[in-house]
């Protein structure tokens, strides 16, 4: 009887001890899938996060670039006469209403892809036909400096753009003040459309420099 009772005891003993070890294990497993989706939400929240900055800063690129699109109108007075000279500025992505929090992979590529397509073309006023030119894409403007080049093989020349405001142009230091301060406020949404390029010519066929105004046309 004493073995029996001893064998019922031990038996109590070992199931009761799998229990405590099921419980653990239960335990255990939610412990391990709460941390799981702890540790995943943590990661959604910061790639959300990223994905809103990047989202912000590709605004405020497509705001820089909208402002500056468009054609602008000038003159350039050289020793052999003046000549008229058009810069037109178009974007190859435009701007489109965010709905969903993309994948960054989307944002990125939107990023590196943004930029802008230039066509200069220069003629004597007396011919029309006398129009030469040039075409180049993928410029990326200094949205710090309020600056951008048009230089390819494509161009004889090399084309050095400021921003400015109104056509005005004074010193090399005010110019560059100017153009810094109005992409300043193009990025700050305080400014929405770029009115005039100071722009300096520099010629492959000699050392002169020629600088002129150039104004955007509005269509």
């Amino acid at each position: 009887m004493k073995k029996i009772l001893a064998l019922i005891m031990i038996f109590s003993s070992l199931v009761a001890c799998n229990k405590n070890d099921d419980r653990l294990k239960e335990k255990a497993a939610i412990e391990s899938e709460s941390a799981t989706t702890s540790q995943l939400n943590v990661e959604n929240e910061n790639l959300a996060t990223k994905a809103e900055k990047m989202e912000e800063d590709l605004t405020r690129r497509h705001r820089f670039y909208q402002a500056l699109k468009g054609s602008y109108e000038g003159e350039i007075k050289t020793n052999l006469g003046t000549f008229n000279i058009r810069i037109t500025l178009t974007t190859n992505l435009a701007p489109i209403p965010v709905t969903r929090v993309r994948q960054l992979e989307e944002i990125a590529a939107d990023l590196n892809t943004l930029s802008l397509n230039a066509q200069v073309v220069q003629w004597d006023p007396n011919n029309t036909n006398s129009a030469v030119g040039c075409r180049m894409s993928g410029i990326r403007p200094d949205m710090v400096k309020g600056e951008l080049v048009i230089s390819t093989e494509s161009c004889p020349n090399l084309y050095l753009l400021k921003i400015t405001e109104n056509g005005f142009v004074s010193s090399a230091i005010e110019n560059a003040e100017m153009a810094a301060r109005a992409a300043q406020q193009i990025l700050d949404g305080a400014i929405f459309e770029v009115d005039s390029l100071a722009g300096r010519v520099q010629p492959s066929t000699n050392a002169s420099i020629f600088k002129f105004v150039a104004y955007k046309v509005q269509e």
